[in-house]
């Protein structure tokens, strides 16, 4: 069955103008890439997945069908390790105090009135859809508090995506509600229907088969993984048995001398909190792997039907974890490398493969960096991040932000 479009079909609907006749429309997205073949661009997000403690040590398979193909990126940060503001820092490439969004709820501007009055129509996928021309495409969490009775519902679709398929509020796993083009969707139990990782695999899958050939796309997809429950897919449960959280040389020490909040820390851990956390940092690991899988599910389809060599593919986090850190058991939110440091890896034409840059990158230069790709005046944004697409391309006489 064809997806239905966040639009849909509407009696009277203008037919789609030739591309041709569209170049005029396009014009501000053209400068860079030319009107030929614009790229297309691929978007995956993960839940709390950290870089610093070995968060990507499960997922071969993405490490080597996006880093080994392209540039891993060393030095990639967020501006805020809680995810609604980090995630509006990538939607907007703008500072958490330059969107406003400072927590997770509505009153913190998480997905609130105020946010979609003054920042959704200005996001980059709004102007890749209504500059640009990109089809776009969205499923998985997007906003801690989108679905929120106060923030529109479900029937709320943000400007900027022709398909849409949101998860109500925070990650799960099962027995949640998807936002259907804004129609609601229960979720059960059933794991050959209802595990999210794989639904969002799916459903981005039939994208790639019903989409326009005629338009690019852009597709934005944002898994639960490794965000708590923690509930790995049944085929998964009993991997790595044998792995506990890594004893670096902060695991379960005093924050002595550190922030407050840091020194609040019950220290030493007990057994019992360290055999939550190592139970925990198992299972982070095992939902990992159905993110491996939905990767190497779209890499294939996107090679089968010859747009792999046309498609830029992005594989990050909204922020990282730790586990036991200071004798901090769980959690992310501290300005210290192992919350806010992020996995980044990006393949696409022109770069060249088995790439590390060492670059101080952030969130906020994604928005830049997908609008770059298209072409599209950088000037005219009010962004704060800067486009990767000069580091991605090796461009040798490259000015960057320090990284002191």
């Amino acid at each position: 069955m064809r997806l239905p479009s966040a639009a849909g079909p509407r009696p009277g609907r203008p037919r789609r103008l030739p591309a041709l006749l569209l170049l005029p429309l396009l014009g501000g997205c053209l400068g860079l890439v030319g009107a030929a073949r614009r790229p297309n661009v691929l978007l995956l997000l993960t839940d709390d997945q950290d870089a610093e403690l070995g968060g990507m040590t499960p997922l071969k398979k993405t490490k080597a069908l996006i880093g080994e193909k392209g540039m891993t990126f060393s030095s990639a940060y967020v501006p805020s390790a809680l995810c609604c503001p980090s995630r509006a820092s990538i939607l907007t490439g703008k500072y958490p105090h330059n969107h406003h969004v400072v927590n997770n709820t509505l009153e913190g501007n998480c997905s609130s009135k105020a946010w979609q009055k003054i920042q959704e129509p200005y996001t980059f996928p709004a102007i890749l859809k209504s500059v640009c021309g990109y089809q776009t495409f969205f499923a998985g969490k997007y906003l801690n508090e989108y679905g929120a009775p106060d923030a529109g519902g479900l029937e709320h679709i943000p400007l900027g995506w022709s398909y849409w398929y949101a998860l109500e509020k925070n990650s799960k796993y099962y027995n949640y509600t998807l936002s259907i083009n804004g129609k609601a969707r229960k979720h059960g139990e059933n794991y050959s229907v209802d595990y999210l990782t794989d639904v969002l695999a799916n459903l981005s899958l039939d994208f790639l088969d019903y989409k326009s050939n005629s338009e690019p796309f852009f597709m934005m997809i944002s898994t639960p993984a490794p965000h708590s429950p923690w509930t790995a897919a049944p085929q998964y449960q009993k991997a790595f048995q044998n792995v506990i959280a890594p004893r670096n040389k902060n695991f379960n020490i005093h924050g002595t001398n550190k922030h407050w909040l840091i020194r609040q820390a019950k220290t030493p851990m007990t057994n019992s909190s360290i055999r939550f956390l190592d139970d925990a940092f198992r299972r982070r690991w095992q939902t990992l792997l159905s993110v491996d899988d939905l990767v190497e599910k779209l890499v294939k389809r996107l090679d089968s039907t010859g747009e792999l060599d046309n498609t830029y593919i992005f594989y990050t986090s909204d922020n990282g974890y730790h586990t036991g850190q200071f004798s901090l058991p769980i959690d992310k939110r501290q300005l210290y490398e192992f919350d806010i440091k992020v996995p980044l890896l990006v393949r696409g034409p022109g770069i060249k493969p088995n790439q590390t840059s060492k670059m101080l990158v952030s969130n906020i230069d994604l928005g830049p960096t997908i609008l770059d790709l298209a072409g599209y005046d950088l000037n005219k944004t009010q962004m704060d991040g800067m486009s990767l697409l000069p580091i991605l391309k090796g461009d040798r006489n490259l000015t960057w932000r320090s990284d002191v």
